[in-house]
Formats: structure tokens, C-alpha cells, sequence
């Protein structure tokens, strides 16, 4: 059985997928158990265990899930993503800029002086809603955005300063990758492809996309590159959402350790709607092949968690 450790608000990411009839045969496989939850069990059964959500835990909670994760790994338990050890948005992009990978930096918003390149834009660290201004050329727009958010009750702190990366074609077309690392396994995404720098949904779907979209999904050019990301960020579940520059080199976004898997079938258009019904079934094998059958429970009780585990 795979135990999937999520924070509850954004449970749905996972258990929409298995009300779906895409997910319907993950469901004998997987359990989806809040992280608030474990608070009410004394001991945990055997199995895989996907502790996800991480960018949204707070120091403290993912101390004490490290002593989680210590005790059911000493009970035989298959781990993925540690819950101290795994690298958030802030620090991926940080060790990226600095090997080289990455052209640009991030860097949070109370950072003193101005050492970032314009232009730039606001984001919220922990969340995965894209951009929260628009391009800002000046130290003067960098505070009035800051400003607006601020009032709109966001932390300082919490929020990051990103250099603009410039990945659009020739064409000016856009382009965000995404692709999943279960365990061993890299099982490509999408291609998603605008005329808009800041990318959340596809707006162009032109027969040349689509079948840029099967070739990237049928054999992935990049994936040594993003198991090696992937390594470098300790992330075992996940997924990655990046851009390749028009020098090749690929740009990572961030790695997302709760992604939305998919959505109903019917909420994707009828032309490529078999583009994503067979990655439900290459996510499908990659998830089975990390699941731990057995359901006998472990000695894994942790006393004293109190309500340390809400972020």
C-alpha cells in the first residue's frame, strides 16, 4: 500500500485523480492521510510512504516528520521525499543558479540592498499560483508590489524576488515542460505551450504543438538531465515544471512534491485527450511499482506529536 502524507487543504490533488476514471485503479493501491492526522495513530502500517507538500511545511513540522520518517524507514517501510532533506523552491534554485544550471536567481523579498537583475517578478515561496506581479522594472515598482501584497495580508518573508527569464522562441512562443519523478521512474507531463511569459495554462494548440507534445511525451530528450535535478534536490516524488532557453540548457521552475495529477477526462479537450489518458496509465505502472503490499502495521508509534504537525 502507498500511504500519501499530505497537508489536508490541498488533499485534492491526489484524491480528485482517484475519484476519476482515469485513477480508479490506483485506488486498491493508495491511501491519501492528512498529515494532521497522524496525531490520531498510535502506529502505522507497513507500505511506501510519500511525504509531500513539503515547500509548504514550516521548520518545525518537518523536524518532527524527520523523526517520522527515521522510525518507519527503520521498520522496513519504503521513503520517499524526506521530509528535512528534500530541497524547497528557495534552496532548488538557489543550488541551480549556483552550479551553473539556472541563468537566474531568486531571492526573498526582505533580502536587504537590490542585488537582483530587472526585470523581475513577485511569487509566494510556499505556493504554486505562478506570479503575484506583473514584470517590474524598478526598485521603486519591486516596493509598490510589495506594498499591494503586504496589505493583501501576504508575509514579507514569505515572499520571493524572481529574475525574468526570457525562454520564448524565435516566434515568441512559450514553453513550460513538465514531467514526474516516481521513485526510479520520470514519466513526462506535458508541453504547454503561449505567447504569455507567465504560464499556467495552455493557450495555443496549433498540429505542430500537438505533435511537439507526443514526441516530448513518448521519448522525454531531457530526462537524464532532470534525474539528475531531481538528485541534486533529494525529491523522489514530484514534479518538475521548467523551460529550455534558446541555447538548449534547461531551466528549472521549481519541483512541485504535491502535484495536481490530472484532472476528469472530460475537462480535457477531445483532440488530445489521449495524450493525457496515456500518461494516467504510465503514472498508474510507475506508482505500482513503488507500492509495498504489505498491511501489517509497525511498531512506528509517535508519542508527544501533539499538534506540532499542522504547518
Amino acid at each position: 500500500m502507498i500511504w500519501y502524507l499530505v497537508t489536508a487543504p490541498h488533499a485534492y490533488t491526489v484524491s480528485e485523480h482517484l475519484r476519476s476514471d482515469w485513477g480508479a485503479s490506483l485506488r486498491k493501491h493508495m491511501v491519501v492521510m492528512p498529515y494532521e492526522l497522524l496525531t490520531r495513530m498510535p502506529v502505522m502500517p507497513q507500505g511506501s510512504y510519500i511525504f509531500s507538500d513539503l515547500e509548504r511545511l514550516d521548520a518545525m513540522p518537518r523536524k518532527v516528520l524527520g523523526k517520522v520518517w527515521s522510525r518507519l524507514q527503520a521498520n522496513g517501510c519504503r521513503m520517499l521525499n524526506h521530509p528535512e532533506r528534500s530541497l524547497r523552491r528557495l534552496e532548488l534554485l538557489d543550488a541551480l543558479h549556483q552550479d551553473g544550471s539556472n541563468r537566474f536567481r531568486a531571492f526573498r523579498a526582505d533580502t536587504p540592498g537590490e542585488p537582483w537583475r530587472y526585470p523581475v517578478f513577485l511569487r509566494q515561496e510556499k505556493e504554486h499560483s505562478g506570479a503575484s506581479s506583473p514584470l517590474l522594472h524598478d526598485l521603486q515598482s519591486v516596493r509598490e508590489a510589495m506594498l499591494q501584497l503586504v496589505l493583501a495580508g501576504h508575509a514579507l518573508a514569505d515572499l520571493l524576488v524572481v529574475e525574468m527569464c526570457d525562454t520564448s522562441d524565435p516566434d515568441g512562443i512559450y514553453r513550460k515542460y513538465s514531467a514526474f519523478r516516481i521513485g526510479d521512474h520520470i514519466v513526462p507531463r506535458h508541453v504547454l505551450f503561449s505567447r504569455k511569459w507567465m504560464l499556467k495554462d495552455m493557450d495555443l494548440l496549433e498540429p505542430t504543438h500537438r505533435a511537439e507534445t507526443r514526441d516530448y511525451c513518448q521519448d522525454n530528450p531531457h530526462e537524464a538531465e532532470l534525474r539528475r535535478v531531481f538528485t541534486r534536490a533529494q525529491i523522489d516524488y514530484g514534479r518538475i515544471d521548467y523551460a529550455v532557453d534558446r541555447d538548449g540548457r534547461i531551466q528549472v521552475w521549481e519541483i512541485n512534491t504535491n502535484p495536481q495529477i490530472m484532472r476528469a477526462p472530460q475537462a480535457y479537450p477531445e483532440g488530445i485527450r489521449h495524450f493525457h489518458q496515456a500518461f494516467a496509465e504510465r503514472y498508474l505502472a510507475a506508482m505500482q511499482s513503488i507500492d509495498s503490499a504489505g498491511d501489517e502495521s509497525t511498531d512506528a508509534g509517535w508519542p508527544g506529536l501533539a499538534n506540532t504537525l499542522v504547518a
